[in-house]
């Protein structure tokens, strides 16, 4: 489920937009979750923005993507959706990162469910983005909102060989009220300029040239690295270690025991021996001196062939 408002840059914690500029916030919660006793609980919770979208009296679009990119292109693909159905010419389209914050809702960027879950609410946030502008021009011109098309970052009046920039349009477009789903006017698949289409993520530079920044990439003051010695044996348990060697290795700092995980797995994060060190080398280092001895328990057994008979 989704609902578009707008919203005012001083309700927009973060002030990514300027004064004027269309703003519009879409809250989502996926569809597969309706129903459910949270999801009651959530509707009756007071409104909460997930999702972004601006136009500036420059012409430019902003979009907060909310999902992490994790080399699918999904902080590309996301507005990709919003920007088709806005109509927007995607070289003045910016991307903003939107920090963790329950706000945003489901940040979990994980399960390839990404576009199944927001790609309705997007499509409605850069169709409703598209209706107001068109609505504006229409005001403007003192003519009917249905005899102006927003096509490519512009509204035209094609009776009148009229057309306005989007920019000129934003403050306008954002004194509008906000139409409601059934006044919107979805593409069709025919019409669509980005979705389903080769668009290079926005990132595929930084990245090919060393600027991007990862989450490995982070730094805090005093921070240590840690290299892992875990079981062979999914459910193997700690039976000895000697970290004498380890600890000689210049820049490690000591050992700790990570208490092993219990069934059911799941997403625990698994027991082993940890490597403390300044530095991932030294860590890495360390940890192949350990001297270890597992109790790999009944897995040790396990065959796949057989289990596959």
């Amino acid at each position: 489920m989704s609902t578009v408002v707008h919203i005012s840059r001083r309700d927009f914690l973060g002030s990514v937009f300027s004064a004027g500029a269309l703003v519009l916030a879409t809250q989502v919660r996926p569809a597969k979750a309706l129903g459910t006793p949270a999801a009651a609980e959530n509707a009756a919770a007071p409104w909460s923005p997930s999702v972004y979208l601006g136009i500036e009296s420059t012409g430019t679009v902003t979009i907060v993507a909310h999902r992490s990119e994790m080399g699918t292109g999904i902080r590309t693909a996301l507005p990709m959706v919003a920007a088709d159905e806005l109509d927007a010419d995607w070289q003045q389209v910016t991307i903003e990162q939107a920090l963790g914050d329950p706000k945003y809702g489901d940040q979990n960027t994980d399960g390839s469910k990404s576009i199944r879950d927001f790609y309705d609410a997007l499509r409605e946030a850069g169709a409703t983005a598209r209706l107001m502008l068109e609505r504006a021009a229409a005001a403007t011109w003192g003519v009917p909102a249905s005899e102006c098309r927003a096509q490519h970052h512009q509204v035209t009046h094609a009776a009148s060989s009229r057309s306005l920039g989007y920019g000129e349009l934003a403050t306008l477009a954002a004194q509008q009220p906000v139409p409601k789903k059934a006044e919107l006017r979805f593409k069709t698949p025919d019409e669509f300029r980005y979705i389903g289409k080769g668009v290079p993520i926005v990132d595929l530079d930084a990245m090919c040239t060393g600027q991007a920044v990862y989450g490995i990439d982070a730094q805090m003051p005093g921070m240590v690295y840690a290299s892992i010695e875990r079981s062979p044996v999914l459910g193997g348990t700690l039976k000895s270690f000697n970290d004498q060697e380890a600890r000689q290795v210049r820049g490690v700092q000591q050992t700790v025991v990570i208490e092993a995980a219990r069934p059911p797995y799941g997403f625990q994060a698994l027991g082993g021996v940890a490597v403390i060190a300044d530095n991932t080398w030294a860590a890495m280092q360390g940890r192949q001196k350990l001297q270890v001895e597992w109790d790999p328990g009944e897995h040790a057994s396990f065959a796949s062939e057989a289990y596959k008979q």
